[in-house]
């Protein structure tokens, strides 16, 4: 046994695998059995076993060379050894720093890089037999040979899917070697689904129908090169019978793809989706069950986008372009591969998102992508290096950051200072490398949107064209990397900052990027899965779950919050209210964390009538918060606490109660008995039928409480206001209310003072936008 190990260890195949894979562990994602891991073991192990095998049958003397069977079948051992090897790396560098989750994992080995190495084995045989035969012609090339035709193999199926990605909408992809590629890094939870064991029992067909057709070829010639059928064995015939099948169910499997989910095209999706609606520049594909005013919407949305756009960059887009919007995230994932991320690929002229309400939050965001593509770089149309094939990715995000910026509490800019005020500020170059994917998305958009649009507003926005295009930005700009970033610190210095954004950046840029986290995969999965139980009422199954998170990631702030929260309405009512109270208090915890959890307790004291305790509450959290959304909510919980009248619509608006949750039909009949429901009562009114597609009836409540005498109660209801009725201008192209809005706007510079530079830039964006 030892002789035979000693053996193995020499065989330069088990070598190979051992030290890339032992290698690879050391980076922290792939550290133990999970989808990277498992993503870089399909991308080596099948090759390495097709090229041991075919070599192996390739150099073996005509006497000693096997039976076709016999090759097919050492080929799938070897492929299953060399996983084996592969997944042993794996458990080592587990035990070293800590496991995930184990069962899961491995089965996920299994059906990915475990059934692709058993495939690349079989492969390799396949590939052996093919260079005995054309190596008749070139007897001294056969190893040679086999050595292409077995890397071929793994290699054209990697073609096959970027070719996919190229010509289709898909960012995912099966493969029979790899198993499965997600195709995004900012969805962390990594869920194939069914489809991967549909694609897997058509890998185990195909396995199988080679092996049996295997099982009745022989070698003919003196050179055993030649291979004939053999039908006299027994069961021969069955089994060749049998081969057949497999193979036409094999077939069969890549025929109905779009079925099963292993891949789709523009057309399989837009004949999923069912509708299409065409405007002066976009093609919407959107889902059937879509009412026709939300239909009609989206195609403006996209218009008003495009145009504003295209101003920003100075650039024209192509003159058509196409979105497709998917009914939620679910339909996403299956139908293209991303689930909660939005995608766009300029060169297909193309942007991917779920449906999201008018005006969209992030489709100005993907249009720039593809409107960028008019003066990016090479066969995808985007910035990078070797003509774009190298990607740029802070360049790629900035830009389009720059051309329609979030819709925040303070701009970019604004976040950039805090992040140098608080020592978090990263050198730009490195932002603008592959450094961006080293820390959060949010932090790496924000940081490459600040600086490119001070590069436009200093430089003009033609060098932004430029350096997307592929020049060099320090030669476009006359100054070195060093003197730019002195240049750009000295202006952050110089951005106005409130007092409070400091804690606020700490707490929205200080977590850790995906490469940075401990599990992040497993822990994202069991927190979704909880958040799923406690929305179905399942709370004895959602806090089994934050606690499973909990216990792998003790800092998942926001699985801590979700069990607290859970505890304290459908649990120990005591340790809850004690975990919210701990989550307050502690230093160490996100500012953002803290508040939430100090809103939790606050709630609970408005449900338990203690409405004095909770509006006092409210109150030192809206005065103390810089999230605009937040504190504005916070707000009008405290009024429904102070004034008996609002009580009962704000509950039902806002909390729910022990029972049941937050019901809009609930809210409405509360707003409707609210008898003198004042200016607040027509701003929530207002705000709710216009989020809710009623344009025309909430432009008329907000109007009544815009012009009551009284005023709003506070500054961020007021600037909410003005936001909503300019989407339902928007929404009606009613131009004379957008230039009303206008002038009330610039008149009032104190309704948008503050931490409010952002908000107030993103309601002239959208009335610009719409004029």
């Amino acid at each position: 046994m030892l002789r035979r190990l000693l053996t193995l260890a020499r065989r330069p195949s088990v070598l190979v695998v051992l030290a890339i894979t032992g290698a690879i562990g050391f980076v922290p994602l792939f550290g133990g059995p999970g989808y990277e891991h498992a993503l870089a073991s399909g991308l080596l192990v099948p090759g390495v076993a097709s090229v041991a095998t075919a070599w192996a049958l390739a150099s073996a003397s005509k006497d000693a060379r096997a039976t076709p069977l016999a090759s097919m079948l050492g080929g799938a051992r070897r492929g299953g050894v060399l996983a084996s090897l592969a997944l042993l790396t794996a458990l080592l560098h587990a035990a070293r720093v800590g496991i995930c989750e184990l069962w899961g994992a491995l089965f996920y080995f299994a059906l990915s890089a475990g059934a692709g190495s058993v495939v690349g084995g079989v492969w390799g045989a396949v590939a052996g037999e093919l260079a005995l035969l054309l190596g008749r012609a070139w007897p001294r090339r056969v190893r040679l040979l086999a050595v292409l035709l077995a890397l071929a193999g793994p290699i054209s199926c990697v073609v096959v899917s970027v070719v996919r990605f190229a010509t289709s909408p898909m960012i995912f992809a099966f493969d029979p070697f790899v198993g499965y590629f997600s195709g995004t890094l900012y969805d962390t939870v990594i869920d194939a689904g069914e489809a991967l064991l549909t694609y897997r029992l058509a890998s185990l067909a195909t396995v199988s129908g080679a092996v049996l057709l295997a099982s009745v070829l022989v070698r003919r010639d003196e050179t055993r090169t030649g291979l004939g059928l053999d039908l006299g064995a027994p069961h021969a015939l069955l089994r060749a019978s049998v081969a057949v099948v497999l193979a036409l169910a094999s077939l069969a499997s890549v025929v109905y793809g779009p079925e099963l989910g292993h891949w789709s095209t523009a057309a399989t999706i837009t004949k999923e989706l069912g509708r299409e609606k065409h405007g002066v520049r976009c093609d919407v594909v959107y889902p059937s069950t879509t009412r026709e005013q939300e239909a009609e919407l989206l195609v403006k949305d996209c218009d008003e986008e495009v145009r504003a756009v295209e101003r920003v960059l100075g650039a024209a887009g192509p003159p058509r372009i196409r979105a497709f919007f998917f009914r939620d995230e679910k339909a996403k994932k299956r139908l293209m591969g991303a689930a909660h991320v939005y995608i766009a690929k300029p060169w297909r002229e193309e942007v991917y998102l779920q449906l999201g309400g008018y005006p969209h939050p992030v489709l100005g965001h993907e249009l720039a992508h593809v409107i960028a593509g008019s003066f990016g770089r090479g066969p995808f149309r985007i910035a990078g290096e070797a003509g774009g094939l190298l990607p740029n990715p802070g360049l790629i995000e900035g830009i389009a950051v720059f051309a329609s910026p979030h819709d925040d509490d303070l701009t970019d800019a604004q976040w950039a200072r805090a992040m140098k005020q608080i020592g978090i500020l990263p050198p730009m170059h490195r932002v603008f490398s592959l450094g961006f994917l080293g820390d959060s998305s949010s932090k790496s958009y924000t940081l490459a949107g600040a600086f490119i649009d001070w590069v436009a507003r200093t430089h003009g926005v033609e060098k932004v064209r430029a350096w997307y295009g592929g020049k060099d930005l320090p030669a476009l700009l006359g100054k070195e990397w060093g003197a730019l970033e002195e240049d750009y610190r000295a202006y952050l210095d110089g951005v106005p900052l409130p007092p409070e954004a400091e804690s606020f950046a700490r707490a929205k840029f200080g977590r850790p990027g995906i490469f940075g986290r401990k599990c992040p995969h497993v822990v994202d999965a069991l927190r979704q899965e909880a958040d799923e139980c406690r929305d179905s009422q399942r709370y004895e199954e959602a806090i089994a779950r934050y606690r499973a998170a909990l216990a792998m990631d003790p800092l998942d702030h926001a699985s801590r919050q979700g069990l607290a929260n859970v505890e304290r309405h459908h649990g120990d009512h005591a340790r809850g209210k004690a975990e919210l109270l701990a989550i307050a208090a502690a230093p160490a915890t996100p500012r953002t964390f803290r508040d939430r959890a100090e809103e939790a307790l606050a709630d609970a004291e408005f449900l338990e009538g203690a409405h004095a305790e909770a509006a006092a509450r409210y109150e030192r959290l809206a005065s103390s918060s810089l999230d605009e959304d937040q504190a504005r909510t916070l707000e009008v919980k405290a009024l429904g606490a102070r004034e008996p009248a609002a009580r009962a619509a704000v509950q039902a608006l806002l909390l729910g109660d022990a029972k049941r949750a937050v019901d809009p039909f609930a809210s409405g009949l509360e707003l409707g008995r609210w008898s003198d429901a004042g200016p607040l009562g027509r701003y929530l009114a207002g705000r709710n039928l216009v989020q809710r597609g009623y344009h025309e009836a909430g432009a008329a409540a907000l109007d009544a409480a815009l012009s009551d005498a009284r005023g709003l109660p506070t500054a961020r209801i007021g600037r909410e206001a003005f936001k909503q009725r300019a989407v339902a201008a928007c929404a009606r192209d009613d131009h004379a209310a957008l230039e009303r809005l206008r002038a009330r706007i610039e008149a009032s510079p104190e309704l948008f003072g503050g931490a409010a530079a952002g908000r107030r830039e993103a309601v002239l964006r959208m009335i610009d936008r719409c004029r």
